[in-house]
């Protein structure tokens, strides 16, 4: 063989190996893919409800290392942080975890619903995803915990479960899982960028009125505003107040013991795509114009 024969054999040769390493690499890149989506834990079923521990391969956003998944029977319901007027908030206990710090709950933005007594509860309906913060700390690391919440149908039912991240036991997530995922921590209400006002104060001082302005960039007529403090506040009116801002009517009591102060307001306000929250002094803050 001469020597462009061997250069054209060998020419040959390289385009066979590279095409041997491509029908390689495709054949397995689904199972590349598939690898790359991370665990669950096996469901947890109760009558009224499922739950599972999902982790993606992956952090889904700063400082999330996964979240708890619920899905709830026709016509239940369950809870935000905070109740409202009746139910019992989640609790995680992930004191059984090993080699992470700092893990907490992170909660979607909620809706309000008939909580079957005459007044709103506040939480979730047919499904959602509670993400998980915290950090690896060390090594072996397994996620687990234990888990308090309720459910609402014609009832409020009490649940307790606990979930593990065995690879023993671990099922693949699916891209629609990361999907889901997703679509509730863009759910999770960030801080406000601009500030409120208290536009006006009114009522007695056993049930004071308080109207304050928030930036919003949508329909007034959407927007859902939900006050955590030390004793009782509800939203009594929301209105349109001018181009981008919207005034929000707070009522309530506060707590007994606190000398007429209801100290700091969590106000979570806005829309399921629009979520955002800010901290209001409702105690002697300057009412502007």
């Amino acid at each position: 063989m001469g020597l462009e024969g061997l250069v054209m054999h060998k020419d040959r040769m390289m385009r066979l190996l590279s095409f041997c390493f491509g029908l390689v690499f495709l054949l397995t890149l689904p199972v590349l893919v598939h690898a790359a989506g991370g665990k669950a834990s096996p469901w947890l079923d109760f009558r009224e409800a499922r739950v599972r521990l999902v982790v993606p391969a992956s952090p889904p956003a700063p400082g999330v290392i996964g979240a708890i998944e619920i899905r709830l029977a026709p016509d239940y319901k369950t809870y935000w942080r905070n109740v409202g007027d009746s139910g019992v908030p989640p609790q995680a206990d992930f004191s059984v975890s090993q080699g992470y710090a700092g893990l907490a709950l992170d909660f979607p933005f909620p809706k309000a619903f008939d909580d079957g007594a005459g007044g709103k509860a506040w939480g979730y309906v047919s499904e959602v995803m509670l993400p998980i913060r915290g950090a690896v700390s060390g090594n072996p690391a397994r996620l687990a915990l234990k888990l308090d919440f309720a459910v609402c149908g014609t009832m409020c039912i009490p649940l307790h479960g606990e979930l593990a991240l065995d690879p023993a036991q671990a099922q693949p997530l699916e891209p629609a899982d990361l999907d889901r995922l997703a679509s509730f921590l863009r759910m999770v209400p960030v801080p406000a960028t601009e500030p409120a006002r208290l536009v006006s104060r009114g009522g007695t001082a056993e049930t004071p009125v308080f109207t304050v302005s928030v930036a919003h960039p949508g329909d007034a007529g959407a927007l859902s505003a939900f006050a955590e403090v030390e004793g009782f506040l509800e939203t009594k009116a929301i209105a349109a107040e001018g181009p981008g801002r919207v005034a929000i009517t707070l009522s309530g009591q506060p707590a007994p013991g606190k000398g007429g102060k209801f100290g700091p307001v969590r106000l979570t306000f806005g829309t399921r795509e629009v979520p955002r929250e800010i901290t209001l002094n409702l105690d002697g803050g300057a009412v502007q114009p």
